[in-house]
């Protein structure tokens, strides 16, 4: 039987194949076994870490301006506490 490459009229799509090279297989293999991230990851790791840090300065910022602020409670207060804790012995 004669096949001519020229005549491809019976040809019927049988789907897309996939291919993928060495690097990208590896690639792909390391990704999957949590070995490497990916840098949107990392974009999005970094972003929360920036966020953090913002957070954490507001923080610190507004306990030092409470501090300023405050009034502290009178002093007959702290040295005579009503409620105090005893040990519980059976």
């Amino acid at each position: 039987m004669d096949f001519d490459s020229s005549d491809n009229s019976d040809t019927q799509f049988a789907g897309k194949i996939k291919t993928q090279t060495f690097k990208e297989y590896q690639l792909e293999r390391l990704i999957k076994d949590g070995k490497v991230i990916p840098a949107s990851k990392l974009a999005e790791a970094k972003e929360q870490e920036l966020q953090r840090i913002r957070e954490f300065e507001a923080a610190s910022e507004d306990q030092q301006r409470h501090n300023r602020t405050a009034t502290p409670p009178p002093r007959d207060k702290l040295e005579n506490l009503p409620l105090t804790r005893e040990r519980f012995e059976e």
